[in-house]
């Protein structure tokens, strides 16, 4: 009896063992690739006067790895990434990254990104316009940014790599019905050095290599590693074999598709709601809301009074729909709103600021009313006539307090407050969807109940 209760178990663990995934059948052929000597410093006010240190916490949340949690719990959500058209022109890719990337970004550097991008992406077979969004959100588009983080145009971390390069061969293994098989690609064109990933045509050319290792190891390294669910291969090349968020993710593919927007020069209304046709504030859509109408602000002494757009710094803002600015202006610290010609709201300090910083609000008509706040900056003055999806500013952290650069983003019809996913609902996700939003959304439902157990009965 005893020895049929082993034997019953021995085939129950090789029955288990055979049904396991790579990662716990058979391990990796290779160490685990990572980010090393990565040094954090959390104090957005520490600002350095080379290049190299430690990464700020501004700089974690332009990268998108802080704060955690803040994608969709369910990806199936998102639709399906555009297609990249085929056969794009340097010159086309130049013109699309000039409406992204800062505008100290020289005409001619842009030319250069762009012709050593679609060289690489013909060489790897990798989607040029992936490599243009990571050369924007991962560097805003400066070569020589030099960081614990990483090197270059696409923040490659070199200790990452270092050790499956030998004699300009990237060894890497594919899994096969037989198991994990070597496989091994040529990167002789550039010596894999820190110096080397300073310069664009070698950093693009690297990015592009790894993009194609990590395509042809996907998803099985997701499963030998035990990532967090993503939709792309490109979040390998930020987090390494172990996907830790999809935040980055979200933010290289939300540029990809801004990227891909400016250069088919769209701008798809939406379906008609309140009886306004409206569209999007922010290229690139979906997006994702981090916080929702009714939170709580100030420690519970305010509610939120409309949706927060995970966004960028200086991404342009646009209106929903036609309409006349009636502000545009600053929320003064008295509560006070003073209306200010765009070069006047550009000497404003923050330290006077209210809530919303620098705002702009626009009338469309049958008593809608949509608002623009915490704006770094804004082009149009009271009595303008704006377009639908006519740019009006620029995306900042003007009156924030704590949290970093995001779009405010509010809705009124006749003075009442409207839920703008309601009205936008094809545009942005609700932040229930993320794993930071539901965990919010739970914390104040406990808090709520906590209230109902104490207050007294009548």
């Amino acid at each position: 009896m005893r020895f049929l209760a082993v034997f019953l178990t021995l085939v129950c663990f090789v029955g288990f063992t055979t049904a396991l995934r790579p990662s716990q059948a058979q391990s990796t052929p290779w160490n685990r690739r990572l980010r090393t000597g990565v040094v954090l410093n959390d104090s957005p006010a520490v600002r350095r006067d080379d290049k190299k240190g430690s990464l700020t916490a501004d700089e974690m949340r332009r990268l998108g790895l802080r704060p955690r949690g803040g994608g969709l719990i369910d990806l199936s959500y998102w639709p399906k990434e555009p297609a990249a058209p085929s056969g794009v022109l340097a010159s086309d890719l130049a013109a699309a990254m000039a409406q992204l990337c800062p505008a100290s970004t020289e005409a001619r550097e842009l030319a250069t990104y762009a012709e050593v991008i679609v060289r690489a992406g013909e060489e790897f077979s990798v989607d040029p316009w992936m490599l243009a969004a990571l050369v924007y959100t991962q560097s805003n588009c400066r070569h020589e940014l030099d960081n614990s983080y990483g090197t270059g145009l696409t923040l490659i971390n070199e200790g990452m790599h270092a050790a499956k390069i030998r004699n300009g061969v990237y060894r890497y293994g594919v899994w096969t019905d037989q198991g994990w098989a070597r496989r091994e690609l040529d990167v002789s064109a550039f010596p894999f050095r820190r110096k080397s990933l300073m310069r664009p045509d070698a950093n693009i050319y690297f990015a592009a290599a790894f993009l194609n290792v990590f395509s042809k190891q996907c998803p099985h390294i997701d499963r030998a590693f035990d990532s967090a669910s993503h939709r792309h291969a490109v979040s390998h090349f930020i987090w390494g074999d172990r996907v830790g968020d999809t935040g980055p993710e979200d933010r290289v593919l939300t540029a990809r598709r801004r990227l891909l927007r400016n250069h088919a020069r769209l701008n798809q209304a939406g379906g008609a709601r309140l009886g306004i046709p409206f569209v999007s504030p922010l290229d690139g859509y979906p997006r994702i809301a981090t916080s929702g109408l009714g939170e709580p602000r100030d420690g519970g002494r305010r509610r939120h009074r409309g949706i927060d757009f995970a966004s960028d710094h200086g991404e342009p803002v646009r209106a929903i729909a036609a309409g006349t600015v009636t502000f545009a202006g600053v929320d003064w610290e008295r509560r006070a709103q003073i209306a200010l010609e765009p070069w006047g709201a550009a000497i404003v300090h923050e330290r006077h600021m209210g809530p919303r910083g620098l705002f702009v609000e626009v009338d469309h008509g049958n008593g809608v009313v949509s608002l623009y706040a915490h704006l770094a900056s804004y082009d149009v003055q009271v009595g303008d006539r704006l377009d639908a999806g006519q740019r009006l500013g620029e995306v900042g952290r003007s009156g924030v307090k704590d949290s970093g650069a995001h779009l405010h983003f509010g809705l009124f019809q006749d003075g009442e407050v409207l839920d703008p996913l309601k009205y936008l609902a094809e545009y942005v996700f609700p932040p229930t969807l993320t794993k930071r939003g539901l965990a919010e959304l739970s914390k104040q439902q406990r808090r709520s109940r906590r209230q109902r157990r104490h207050s007294p009965r009548r």
